[in-house]
């Protein structure tokens, strides 16, 4: 059974829409990245700069920086949804179930945030904050309302791998019936506690992230949103593949030997029933800390003979519970009609390659490929040992 990605609501550092991200996507542009000192620490974050649209008719406890993203990607999705709603409910004669699933890890914290500063200084807490805001479920209950989804609505926090999770989640609902249309995506904001909190990790970097590097010393924190609608409906672009493992090697450092990667990859190529050769490139999780990219080259290069691979957060920042489906979203771009002349994306060097770590196939300006893309898969990692491997591939409906 096959299920489709019918369109994709895409917004971060990088754009605010899905032709703008693609083109800054392809040319590494990596000056959306900047320098901030707000959080507390000095760092480089990947921040929304687009006019974020108002929520205040939404009500107090809906208006948050998540659902504000989560509306930037939703309208991208909205026009798709609707046509898939009236073809669906033509095609089945009956009233749909229309399900969401969305990953976070932030969700409206950074109004709590904010909200307590204030209760510290005056000792009440901001007119319109409600504890609500920062559910993990917020988001999903936000974008159904939007949707007017009548099915499964809820949302996934399983750190790094959230959305990819929100993603497999959704196809489990359409394949047991469960759902005719489900939203499936993730979103995350920036917050002190995601910034502070990794810092106190020893994770952040001071300056611009450098995955694979031999310089490298750890990840810039972004944030942003992606929304994609997935049916049975044929479409372009198809979720053929998943795997997911728990190695449960440590609460937050990923097991040395990526034994838990290498299965979830390994799961995904079997589910699509796809060899390690069918696989035209690889969105890496490459985070730019020391032990997950040593990890990661490990966890490739066992799988994988010389497939070309990229890592984006050096470009748009690591979205946390949204990376995974922002990931999967810059793969749906590249196999879309919207890249034009078959492009890969490329890694930016300022640093060396580490040769200590296992080889791969990273494309570097002076390395391009001319195979053309039909199948990409994307990699997301969380604490806890939790793996997430997606694979997306070019359906072209009849």
């Amino acid at each position: 059974m096959s299920i489709y990605l019918n369109e994709l609501g895409l917004v971060c550092a990088l754009g605010k829409d899905k032709k703008t991200v693609l083109t800054h996507f392809l040319a590494g542009e990596q000056g959306f990245m900047k320098a901030d000192s707000s959080f507390g620490i000095n760092t480089v974050i990947g921040k929304v700069t687009a006019k974020l649209p108002d929520l205040s008719t939404f009500g107090d406890y809906q208006n948050s920086r998540n659902n504000q993203l989560a509306l930037l990607a939703f309208e991208q999705i909205s026009e798709k949804l609707k046509q898939l709603i009236v073809k669906l409910g033509d095609e089945k004669k009956r009233p749909l179930n229309i399900a969401v699933v969305i990953g976070t890890s932030t969700s409206g914290i950074a109004s709590g945030e904010q909200s307590m500063q204030q209760y510290l200084a005056s000792g009440k807490h901001e007119k319109n904050y409600h504890y609500a805001m920062q559910e993990m479920g917020a988001t999903a209950e936000f974008i159904a309302k939007l949707a007017k989804a009548n099915a499964s609505v809820y949302g996934i926090s399983t750190a790094c791998t959230s959305s990819a999770k929100a993603l497999i989640s959704g196809q489990r609902l359409l394949e047991n019936g469960l759902a005719d249309i489900v939203i499936a995506g993730g979103v995350d904001s920036l917050c002190k506690m995601t910034v502070n909190g990794f810092n106190a990790l020893a994770s952040i970097s001071a300056s611009h992230t450098l995955p694979f590097q031999a310089q490298r010393c750890g990840i810039n924190i972004g944030e942003g949103a992606a929304l994609f609608v997935m049916s049975q409906s044929a479409d372009d672009i198809a979720l053929t593949g998943f795997g997911e493992t728990s190695d449960a090697h440590h609460i937050s450092a990923p097991h040395p030997d990526g034994d838990g990667a290498s299965q979830a990859m390994l799961a995904a190529l079997e589910s699509a029933d796809l060899s390690a050769s069918d696989i035209s490139y690889i969105n890496l999780h490459g985070t730019g800390t020391v032990q997950n990219d040593a990890m990661e080259a490990k966890a490739v290069a066992k799988v994988f003979d010389a497939t070309p691979c990229t890592a984006s957060k050096q470009l748009h920042g690591h979205c946390l519970g949204a990376a995974g489906a922002i990931e999967a979203g810059l793969c749906w771009l590249l196999l879309s009609d919207l890249n034009k002349g078959n492009h890969y994306p490329v890694m930016n060097f300022f640093g060396d390659l580490d040769t200590n770590i296992a080889p791969i196939n990273l494309i570097a300006k002076n390395s391009p490929t001319n195979k053309t893309l039909r199948h990409c898969m994307s990699n997301s990692y969380a604490f806890g040992g939790n793996n997430a491997s997606l694979i997306l591939s070019v359906e072209k409906a009849n």
